[in-house]
């Protein structure tokens, strides 16, 4: 790729600070909830995981015609502009269907922009520099979704129209994409759509997806554990909810030299990160405890996602990090979008809040143990790293 490196760097990374968008107005869900008083919540929580079912077609796609059949620059441009346009239009909207129009639309940008910065990471760099690059996308990543939770929240407190004007964030990001991005270098590759993608890409995203589909249930119901619980308000639950994204920027920080160390156990260390903090989130009657919980599922979602890469990106060629990132993204919004019904099954069975939550404390500490004696039976050979 010509151009200079640290620019193009930057420009890398001003995709991923967006990435985390879909998370913008989680603090305001029991304001719009309120606003909407004659809806089901179930159905209010659609704004929040609506964009997930169409972030799903548009990330596989993105992710097969990137640099292949359409321009990266192209791609990105006309999601970030999707993801600022779109993501901003409920400001005016009262008609609550149009607004669930607008977040389709909205998820259609944001699966285009999200295959391509790992795709892009994973064509320029290798080995341990490839890991560090990715830690370092986590901490953007979860620095951009700091921001626009906390600038949502803040916002909330005017009014619940106001928490999606904070979506025009994104024209940084198409600034930088359009004046410090060069198009990527043309490489002489096989055809992505008559490439057979291995199996385990598919089995890795569905796990993938599970892991996704067990924590928005903290995500969305975190305004109202916090506002009915007489706890705070949707500014509190902002703070909160943006310590889910401080782990993950501390686990992207640490992420290189944790996967140096760990190699084999780097996701056994995750998922038991995971169960305690939703263990925090389950038994918490503090705000303190709630932000410590939220905290540290953020860590270990942050040391999974990376670490599910780089298995990625040892099991498929060059040609098909696109494909394979855009299913992974894919299939890991299909878990963020039926969490809508999994919390309503779930609600069924326990009608507290929390349930769906100590769930996941469960699952993940089951999974932790599991996985850990899997690669305790497997030569390090033969598991490094993490195969």
């Amino acid at each position: 790729m010509k151009g200079n490196k640290t620019t193009i760097t930057i420009a890398v990374m001003s995709i991923f600070f967006i990435a985390m968008g879909v998370g913008t107005i989680t603090a305001a869900i029991q304001n719009i909830a309120e606003a909407f008083s004659q809806l089901k919540f179930s159905t209010v929580l659609l704004v929040s995981t609506l964009p997930s079912l169409f972030i799903i077609p548009s990330t596989a796609l993105a992710g097969m015609m990137a640099g292949n059949r359409i321009r990266y620059r192209t791609l990105l441009i006309v999601g970030i502009l999707l993801f600022v346009l779109a993501g901003a239009a409920p400001f005016f909207m009262n008609d609550f269907t149009s607004i669930l129009i607008s977040r389709a639309v909205f998820g259609i940008g944001l699966g285009m922009i999200s295959p391509l910065g790992n795709a892009l990471i994973l064509s320029l760099y290798e080995g341990q520099e490839r890991a560090n690059m990715l830690g370092l996308s986590g901490v953007i990543m979860n620095l951009g979704g700091i921001v626009l939770q906390m600038l949502g929240a803040i916002l909330c407190t005017i009014s619940w129209r106001h928490a999606f004007l904070a979506h025009l964030l994104g024209i940084i990001s198409l600034v930088m994409v359009i004046f410090m991005l060069p198009e990527p270098e043309k490489k002489e590759q096989l055809d992505q759509v008559k490439m057979k993608m291995p199996a385990a890409v598919y089995f890795i995203s569905i796990l993938f997806g599970i892991v996704m589909m067990l924590n928005y249930p903290m995500l969305v119901n975190m305004s109202t554990i916090i506002i009915t619980g007489n706890l705070g308000d949707a500014a509190s639950a902002g703070f909160v909810l943006s310590m889910f994204t401080v782990g993950g920027m501390v686990a992207g920080a640490i992420f290189g030299k944790l996967y140096q160390k760990a190699t084999r156990f780097t996701i056994s260390i995750g998922l038991a990160i995971l169960s305690v903090g939703m263990g925090c989130v389950n038994y918490a009657n503090s705000l303190m405890m709630l932000t410590v919980g939220a905290a540290l599922v953020g860590m270990g979602f942050g040391i999974v996602m990376p670490a599910v890469m780089m298995i990625i990106g040892m099991i498929v060629p060059p040609e098909g990090f696109a494909a394979a990132s855009g299913i992974l993204m894919a299939i890991m919004n299909v878990g963020g979008f039926i969490s809508t019904y999994y919390i309503a099954l779930l609600l069924n069975i326990n009608d507290s809040i929390r349930f769906p939550i100590f769930i996941a404390m469960v699952i993940y500490a089951i999974s932790a143990l599991v996985y850990t004696l899997s690669k305790i039976k497997t030569p390090p050979a033969i598991s490094t790293p993490l195969k």
